[in-house]
């Protein structure tokens, strides 16, 4: 268990991020399992090149190492205040790649199953807190800031603010001065004193990132120390190792780890291509087999293009590491000169710091910029001497393990050196060749099994499945190499014994008794499927595919027939034994089930009448109690209060024979046959997010305009106010329009309760009740209240539904008056139907904000069909809109949309703050322009072209 528990803990602190993998590992890893009496008995863990860059820089779209995010997401509160942490976003080491989330990722989970995981690998509370000490210090390291001032007519790096230094200091318990000067000054020792040169800011920032990588790669060190000292094994024993590690990487940015990571798969690619392609040809040799040799892809030219002595890359490198004069830019310029003719090697074509290699897997071009510092990685004496002096124990140890391993290097080389020279520290790259060739010389050991991982696509998407992506990756693997040395020779090998057992006395031929015998009749058989003659192979078989499928399809024939021949007389025994008992048991069976189902249906029928006899016994008793409380509650005769009169239990009677103009009588018949136009040209669309408008906001003193109030002061009460459409007064008190009152209720009433109106009617007939509105300002508000008294308490859901709606195109035309508006408002608020409710509530909003800014608020023409179809649907509108420059927009309007709001939308999406006003909006219907005034509303246009 602790093994499986270490793994989790690695991927932690070693995986991360990338543009193509979201849990990509970041170093290498050789686990090797040891196992005694088929038991695991022990395993050790070894790392290569963990990439410290990803601690201070990380791409776009790329994160840090997994174990920041877990620990800012899951530390509790507490924990937090005492390590000074707050959110990711704001750490600079955190934050450079954008987001700092993984979608399907929960760190807060990830970090509690990591602290599972040190309990169960035995760490202490102790060293948990130091672990998380040296993170937080890392992250609060990345926060420290420099600016650049003169001192001695030189410029020198200051530290913007000492916060983040003290708390750093304080985590790691360290000097803070001391701390200060290590990122801000080199120490130079001479045999008397020591020389404090300041540093620049951008020397400041590489040493601060310095410490902060050393940190981090120590700390990891140690965390694989640590767990391999418990799961050490406690003898020799056999093993099983696993060798993860990165594969070949062509990024954006590819720098000196993309470099080491190419040439770890350069050469684990040689490795393979020797394991899988000289040993097969060595075997058929090996087996006197005629074989003709077949060239494959040998990348030996590119290993030495990078490490070969003494003008390789990394060789030219690791000179250059040397030099104190030196610099990117002349070990650029050693790379051109020794490698500009070398195919595998190509220069920029503009001065660029950058060189191409044409590796295995294809062409990648490499950055050159900080590759000598990333390669020298050095600790610096002061900042050794600094930590070692940390009151903290891990902190302590961690560093003085490093200075024992530095002194071990020194003392190697100085025994090895045959006169005295200065002591020149191991750089990263001959480090990184010495740990590959161990790597290799281990698996030259053991028998190697390969797997390769094949990505499906590079977008991180599943089911998406890209072939030309996945070829590539066939090809460059050497897969299809291998399929097609195997195709051409003999990829079936079995030897003669197991050969004999499994296929020829399967299949019913005579058994050899002699190799000889067993030879020949392998030449019988290749004659026999049409295969032409063999070689005789020494040790074992070697089968073509053809005639390998034939030998199992025989030898499974002969199986076939052998399972039938015994399934049909067991069937037939088993088949006699069981119908004999079966037929005694049937007629028991059948006895009890007839009059189980007998009892069955009597209880189920007896249920049934009960709950039918209840059912009408409520439904007599509810008719028979509504009938009374009706006739308590309205006496025959009595006017009632209005506060009554809004809880009336509706009746909805036939309306068909109510009369209708005969102009809009006309009107109907023909739309009763045309087909509906510009259908085609409103389309649903899924919506965009849309930020709401803050201006649309219910008034704070809503509240305080109830509808029973403006019922009890403007309503004339007249026999209870029921949908009956033989009512003689209008519901609101307004002179000189009686007449146009009495018309406008009628078509109200047949427009709600009229079960044949549909599609091009329904629209028509609601378009003429508008524009009676529209025509008759007086008449608005009583043609709103109209439709807000038929709404109301409704019981016919299709009626209620159409009368919000006609509610809906009302307020899409014109407002309520001043003394209306809030009071229709809270009504709307409060008892709209289904999802009219926010459609009702913006367009009286809207309306009633352009009534405050004392324009002309009602519209000229009536609705259009888009505004019919998005009240039906509740749903919100939007407009194509094309610029001159050919820029397309599709932009959200509504009803008192006006054309320089329109305008001025799309201008300030274009980034034009200032200046909007003044501009409208033209449609173009076929050759001709329409042209909008500013002020006007924009689907009046529609209307009017409609």
């Amino acid at each position: 268990r602790q093994i499986l528990e270490a793994t989790p803990l690695l991927e932690s602190f070693g995986n991360a991020k990338t543009v193509r993998n979201d849990n990509s590992s970041r170093f290498g890893k050789f686990v090797e399992i040891f196992l005694e009496d088929g038991l695991i008995c022990g395993a050790i863990t070894s790392q290569y090149l963990l990439e410290k860059s990803r601690v201070v820089f990380q791409a776009k779209s790329e994160r840090n190492y997994h174990i920041f995010y877990e620990m800012l997401a899951g530390l509790p509160s507490q924990q937090r205040q005492r390590y000074c942490l707050q959110g990711a976003e704001t750490y600079y080491y955190l934050n450079q790649g954008g987001n700092c989330e993984i979608p399907g990722k929960d760190d807060a989970e990830d970090f509690r199953r990591l602290l599972n995981t040190m309990e169960v690998l035995n760490f202490s509370v102790d060293e948990q807190n130091s672990i998380f000490r040296i993170l937080s210090s890392v992250l609060h390291l990345g926060n420290v800031y420099f600016e650049k001032y003169e001192a001695d007519c030189q410029e020198v790096a200051m530290v913007v603010s000492a916060t983040e230094i003290l708390t750093v200091a304080e985590l790691l318990q360290v000097s803070p001065e001391g701390l200060q000067k290590a990122i801000t000054f080199k120490v130079t020792e001479t045999q008397r004193e020591k020389i404090f040169t300041p540093l620049t800011v951008e020397s400041a920032v590489d040493a601060r990132d310095a410490i902060a990588k050393t940190l981090y790669s120590l700390l990891f060190s140690w965390l694989t120390d640590r767990i391999n000292r418990l799961v050490y094994p406690r003898q020799e024993a056999l093993s099983i190792a696993i060798l993860d590690i990165y594969g070949f990487e062509d990024l954006n940015f590819n720098s000196f780890e993309q470099l080491c990571i190419n040439y770890a798969n350069e050469y684990l690619q040689f490795f393979f291509n020797r394991i899988v392609f000289q040993e097969e040809q060595e075997e058929y040799l090996r087996e006197q087999i005629e074989w003709k040799e077949i060239p494959f892809s040998d990348n030996q030219p590119c290993i030495d293009l990078i490490s070969q002595k003494p003008y390789g890359i990394l060789r030219i490198l690791d000179d250059q590491s040397c030099f104190p004069q030196a610099t990117d830019h002349t070990f650029l310029q050693k790379c051109h000169y020794h490698h500009g003719t070398n195919p595998l090697y190509t220069k920029p074509k503009m001065p660029l710091p950058e060189f191409t290699i044409k590796h295995y897997a294809g062409k990648v071009t490499y950055q050159v910029h900080k590759f000598l510092d990333k390669n020298y990685d050095q600790v610096r004496q002061d900042v050794l001497d600094l930590f070692l002096s940390s009151r903290t124990k891990v902190v302590a140890n961690l560093f003085f393990g490093h200075a024992q391993v530095l002194a071990r290097q020194r003392s190697l080389m100085r025994r090895s050196s045959t006169r005295t020279r200065r002591y020149k520290a191991p750089t990263v790259a001959a480090r990184f060749q010495q740990s590959l060739l161990e790597l290799v010389e281990r698996m030259e050991r053991c028998n190697p099994f390969f797997v390769r991982c094949i990505k499906p696509n590079n977008k991180k998407e599943p089911g998406l499945f890209e072939a030309d992506v996945v070829s590539t990756q066939l090809r460059y693997s050497g897969i299809l190499e291998t399929i097609r040395i195997r195709k051409e020779g003999f990829p079936i090998r079995i030897p003669f014994l197991v050969f004999i057992d499994r296929c020829l006395g399967a299949a019913g031929w005579a058994l050899p008794s002699q190799r000889g015998e067993t030879t020949e009749l392998v030449g019988v058989l290749g004659a026999a499927f049409g295969l032409g003659s063999r070689a005789r192979p020494c040790s074992q078989l070697f089968l073509k595919e053809q005639l390998y499928q034939a030998l199992e399809s025989k030898r499974a024939r002969a199986h076939h027939l052998a399972a039938l021949t015994l399934q049909r007389y067991a069937r037939t025994f088993f088949i006699k034994r069981r119908f004999r008992s079966l037929r005694r048991k049937i007629v028991l069976l059948q006895s009890r089930a007839r009059g189980y189902l007998a009892r069955q249906r009597y209880r189920r029928m007896r249920r049934t009448l009960i709950k039918f006899r209840s059912l009408v016994h409520i439904y007599v008793n509810r008719r028979r109690y509504l009938k009374v409380r009706w006739g308590l509650a309205h006496p025959r005769g009595s006017r009632g209060s209005a506060a009554t009169l809004l809880h009336v239990q509706w009746e909805v009677v036939d309306v068909t024979h109510l009369e209708i103009p005969a102009e809009l009588m006309g009107l109907l018949e023909a739309a009763a046959g045309e087909r509906v136009p510009h259908r085609h040209r409103s389309q649903p669309l899924v919506p965009p997010p849309t930020a709401p408008d803050p201006q649309l906001t219910l008034p704070l003193d809503i509240n305080d305009y109830p509808m029973a109030k403006y019922v009890r002061g403007h309503f004339q009460l007249v026999g209870g106010m029921a949908q009956d459409p033989s009512l003689q007064s209008p519901a609101c008190s307004l002179p000189g329009v009686r007449g146009r009152t009495w018309l406008s209720l009628w078509q109200i009433l047949r427009f709600m309760g009229d079960p044949g109106l549909g599609g091009p009617q329904e629209t028509l007939f609601g378009n003429y009740i508008v524009q009676k509105g529209l025509s008759v300002p007086g008449l608005r508000d009583e043609l709103l209240a109209q439709a807000a008294n038929q709404v109301w308490r409704n019981t016919n859901v299709n009626n209620e539904e159409r009368g919000w709606l006609l509610l809906a195109t009302c307020l899409s035309a014109f407002p309520p008056s001043a003394a209306f508006d809030k009071y229709l408002l809270k009504f709307v608020s409060d008892y709209a139907f289904a999802g009219y409710k926010p459609v009702c509530q913006r367009k009286l909003m809207h309306a009633m904000a352009r009534s405050q800014l004392g324009t002309a608020a009602a519209r000229t023409f009536p609705p259009s069909l888009l505004e019919w179809t998005a009240n039906r649907q509740q749903a919100s509108m939007a407009l194509d809109l094309h610029c001159f420059n050919g820029d397309h927009f599709s932009c959200p309007i509504h009803s008192w949309s006006t054309g320089e709001d329109l305008a001025g939308d799309v201008l300030k999406h274009r980034g034009l703050s200032e200046g909007w006003r003044g501009w409208s909006v033209a449609m173009k219907a076929g050759a001709q322009w329409a042209e909008l005034a500013g002020h006007d509303y924009v689907l009046d246009l529609v209307s009017d072209l409609e």
